[in-house]
C-alpha cells in the first residue's frame, strides 16, 4: 500500500448492465448487501476516477504518473487538500477535461463519490456533510431508499436522465462499510457502446 492511501478498488457490474466486458466483475445482486435495507444510486460521471489526501492527489492509483491535462485538478486539490484530515481520501471524478462524454449541460470540475477514513467508507451522509465542509460538490444522486430491484432501480435512472448519453450509474449501501467488503457494497450500471478511452483520451476531446 503506497504512503498515500491505495488503488481505487474495482467496481463490480450489475447482472442487468449491458457495458460488461470480459475483463469486468460481475456482482450477484442476491448478495449485494443482504443486511442492509438503506440504499443509494448516484449518477456515474463521466471523468478520471481521482483520489484527494491531505498531500496531494492521484488518478486511480497513487503510483500513477502525473499528466499534463491534470493541471486544472492539480490546482483545484490544492486548495482542498490541507483541510482534509490526515489518512482520510476523497474520491471523485475530475471532470476538468471531457472524457468519453461532452456534456451539454454544467458539470463541476470535480464531483464526490465516496470518502474514506482510512479503510472504512463514510455512509452517504457522512460522506455529503464531508464534502460540504471542503466545499466540494457529490455526485447526483437517482434514487434513495429500502432495497429497490433492479427494474426499479432502472426506471429511476431514465426518469433522471438521458439514457442515451450519460454513462449509467452506481448502487451502493447507504451506510459505512470497510474496504475489503467493497464489491459486496458498491455495484454500477454501464450503457451499451460507452467509449472506453486509454492514455490519448485528453488529446482526443480537446
Amino acid at each position: 500500500m503506497s504512503e498515500q492511501g491505495p488503488r481505487y478498488p474495482r467496481t463490480p457490474h450489475l447482472p442487468n448492465s449491458p457495458g460488461v466486458t470480459a475483463d469486468d466483475l460481475r456482482g450477484d445482486w442476491a448478495d449485494f448487501a443482504p443486511r442492509s435495507d438503506a440504499f443509494v444510486a448516484t449518477l456515474k460521471m463521466d471523468g478520471e476516477n481521482t483520489t484527494l489526501h491531505r498531500r496531494g492527489m492521484y488518478a486511480r492509483s497513487p503510483d500513477g504518473r502525473s499528466r499534463p491535462w491534470q493541471d486544472r485538478m492539480r490546482a483545484l486539490a490544492a486548495g482542498v487538500c490541507p483541510d482534509i484530515p490526515e489518512g482520510w481520501l476523497v474520491c471523485g471524478e475530475n471532470l476538468t477535461v471531457p472524457h468519453s462524454i461532452r456534456y451539454s449541460r454544467p458539470v463541476p470540475p470535480f464531483a464526490v463519490f465516496s470518502i474514506w477514513e482510512a479503510d472504512t467508507c463514510l455512509s452517504w451522509d457522512d460522506t455529503r456533510e464531508w464534502a460540504e465542509l471542503l466545499d466540494l460538490p457529490t455526485v447526483p444522486v437517482i434514487y434513495r431508499g429500502h432495497r429497490p430491484t433492479l427494474d426499479g432501480l432502472h426506471q429511476a435512472f431514465e426518469e433522471y436522465t438521458d439514457t442515451e448519453h450519460d454513462e449509467g450509474y452506481v448502487i451502493r449501501d447507504a451506510g459505512s462499510f470497510e474496504r475489503e467488503d467493497f464489491a459486496h457494497r458498491v455495484a454500477k450500471w454501464v450503457r451499451s457502446g460507452h467509449v472506453r478511452t486509454d492514455d490519448a483520451w485528453p488529446a482526443r476531446s480537446a
